[in-house]
């Protein structure tokens, strides 16, 4: 046994051991995607696959808990200078979340005994497949996402296999670039293993592993605090992609969190719909514990704590039910390379269910979208680039005590923006305009954050750009306890002496020499009514060019002349008692749970009872029938009837 005061001395020896992991990765990978925008992760590991020591100020803590045995466990002996490589989602067990991702893992060993792992990934820009990046929103399958590496021995007792790099760097259009960020990760591998030996040598091997015993367990009984404040109970929150990109077709998202009152709880997605053929699938390898899953609980743990080391003892308290072949649970062969959009949809249900557990504590919706940008000009014949130009994040919701953050998103804030200098440096475009988009917010008495404007002109004619992740071009963020919904996103593009065209949510896009690439975001939710403002908050989103003065005194009803707030004014518009609706959905959502809210929770419950090969079909092909037979709404009954009619013809399909 190991005392709290000892336990913390080692966790924070640990924590600084991560740190200069990550610096090292960070100071000598080669791509923007990993140097800039740092979407990338270094870890200290258990024997058992469970992260003991990971940073929190730089890389992605989406990552932090990640189930971890399918690596530590995947080689029957490990020696001294062997290292595991593997970006495969499937063969990993829903390790690895997309093909982009490349882990690597390096065993420890003090005098002869393994005494845990040392673990990096960064986000390979390109690992080959259809589209430069490899992602496009509309891949049905994983073998149109790139070249698929199951575990493997890169390097055998600190010898390279060249056999293997060789297949992995002859699939990708940019093989140096990622050799050189793999160099990084073998670097700060090498560097975690020094320290761990010399925290050894010092204190002792079985200091040392009684030492990563307890720091785990030391996170779990303070998470196990903080989840014990939420009152026992269950509590539901649906959200829906506003279509699949290959149809109109919503793909529905339902979460049950039952609260069991012992500091632990459950989220149970039963209801959810069918793997999609779209890559915003999570393959989640049916782990009963998952980041991906639950990191809005992470970030609510976090919030709530004085002091917690952020590992795998977060992620032993959340419990998940996740149904087979689901959008939260794809099977072999679901496209995945966009998963994080959904895990960012979750990031916020959880945050929606927390908001009726525990009024008062938690923010409204964030934008809950990322559009990641990528410029290509590997089709020249050449070597060419990809090259990410930049992520373009929603605003966060609005707080119980406090403003949204504008041009990012609680969910992944951790990816930094590319540098404009960096950018027109490394890719053929010009930066015509990055800044924060006006009236975008989610009004409420705490505004959301405001989204963001992005302009790219191109200036080479055989550059292409890649634009993944849109999403919420109809069904806005989410405000609470009277706040309001965020505005919608967008994409367009202008060509000299023409009109301008919409892009809409196309992910692979071929432009024209000096052609004007347009993105913009919307704004997280606000939080409580608009009308409750400080007056002088409005005037000065005003004065800062952000709040239009017709949105001041239409949404807010704050009368402004010149630059002053004209009180008595502002006193008579706000007059009268206004409605505070727990959660505000948006037009657009609200108008599509009327016609098909009721038709919507008829198929969840009947397509358990279906293969899972034809669920999807079968949910489309009722929202087709529903459609031909009117405009809606649509009631049990009829729902029922038409149920029935594709379920006996699907029976007599199958004999």
């Amino acid at each position: 046994m190991i005392d709290a005061v000892t336990t913390e001395v080692f966790a924070n020896l640990f924590k600084a051991i991560v740190d200069e992991m990550a610096w090292v990765v960070l100071r000598s990978s080669h791509t923007t995607f990993v140097k800039e925008t740092q979407d990338f992760g270094v870890a200290l590991v258990t024997e058992a696959g469970e992260t003991f020591a990971a940073p929190y100020g730089s890389g992605a803590p989406t990552m932090i808990g990640m189930p971890m045995h399918a690596g530590t466990r995947a080689v029957a002996q490990w020696e001294p200078g062997d290292v595991l490589v593997t970006n495969d989602p499937y063969s990993s067990g829903g390790m690895v979340m997309h093909l982009n991702d490349l882990y690597v893992f390096r065993p420890i060993f003090v005098d002869g005994a393994l005494i845990c792992f040392a673990w990096a990934f960064i986000h390979c820009t390109d690992v080959g497949g259809y589209a430069p990046g490899s992602i496009d929103m509309q891949n049905g399958e994983v073998f149109q996402e790139g070249l698929r590496l199951r575990p493997v021995k890169l390097f055998k007792a600190g010898q390279i296999n060249h056999e293997v790099w060789d297949i992995f760097a002859d699939n990708c259009r940019i093989p140096a670039l990622n050799w050189g960020d793999l160099t990084a990760c073998l670097a700060s591998l090498a560097k975690a293993e020094q320290r761990m030996q010399r925290l050894a040598q010092r204190y002792g091997l079985d200091a040392v592993r009684g030492a990563i015993t307890a720091t785990i367990d030391r996170t779990e009984q303070i998470t196990r605090d903080v989840l014990r404040r939420i009152p026992a109970g269950e509590y539901r929150f649906v959200d829906y992609f506003e279509d699949d990109y290959i149809s109109d077709l919503p793909v529905r998202i339902a979460m049950k969190l039952t609260s069991r009152g012992d500091g632990t709880v459950e989220l149970d997605f039963t209801g959810s719909d069918p793997q999609v053929r779209a890559a915003l699938n999570l393959p989640t390898g049916s782990n009963r514990h998952h980041p991906f899953m639950s990191f809005g609980f992470t970030n609510f743990v976090v919030t709530q704590s004085e002091s917690i080391h952020i590992n795998a003892g977060i992620i032993r308290c959340i419990d998940l039910i996740l149904p087979e072949a689901s959008v939260v649970n794809s099977r072999f062969p679901a496209s995945c390379g966009m998963r994080i959009t959904t895990a960012m949809r979750i990031h916020d249900m959880v945050l929606g269910a927390l908001a009726q557990a525990l009024p008062g504590t938690v923010p409204a919706g964030g934008g809950n979208t990322l559009v990641i940008t990528y410029i290509s000009t590997s089709e020249l014949g050449a070597q060419g680039r990809v090259v990410v130009a930049n992520p373009v994040p929603a605003g966060s919701g609005g707080g119980p005590d406090r403003d949204g953050i504008s041009g990012t998103d609680f969910s992944v804030a951790f990816l930094r923006n590319v540098p404009v200098e960096v950018l027109e440096s490394e890719a053929p475009v010009l930066v015509r305009k990055f800044g924060l988009l006006p009236d975008s917010e989610g009004p409420g008495r705490y505004r959301g954050g405001f989204g963001l404007q992005y302009e790219l002109e191109i200036r080479h004619p055989s550059a292409v750009v890649v634009m993944r992740g849109k999403d919420r071009h109809r069904f806005s963020s989410w405000g609470v306890a009277g706040g309001r919904a965020g505005a919608v996103n967008g994409n367009d593009s202008l060509l000299p002496n023409a009109p301008k065209r919409d892009i809409g949510k196309r992910t692979v896009y071929r432009p024209g020499l000096h052609e004007v690439i347009r993105l913009w975001s919307g704004g997280g939710g606000g939080y409580g009514d608009p009308f409750s403002r400080d007056p002088e908050a409005v005037a000065h989103d005003v004065a800062a060019g952000v709040v239009s003065r017709q949105r001041a005194r239409d949404v807010y009803g704050v009368v402004l002349t010149t630059d002053a707030v004209d009180v008595q004014a502002t006193a008579r518009l706000r007059a009268g008692a206004r409605p505070t609706g727990e959660i505000d959905f948006g037009d657009a959502r609200r108008e599509w749970e009327r016609v098909h809210g009721t038709a919507a929770d008829c198929i969840a419950d009947w397509l358990p009872t279906l293969p899972f090969g034809v669920r999807r079909y079968a949910q489309a092909h009722v929202y087709e029938q529903l459609h031909a037979s009117g405009p809606g709404p649509y009631d049990a009954s009829q729902v029922g009837k038409v149920i029935a009619g594709i379920d006996a013809s699907l029976k007599r399909t199958a004999a």
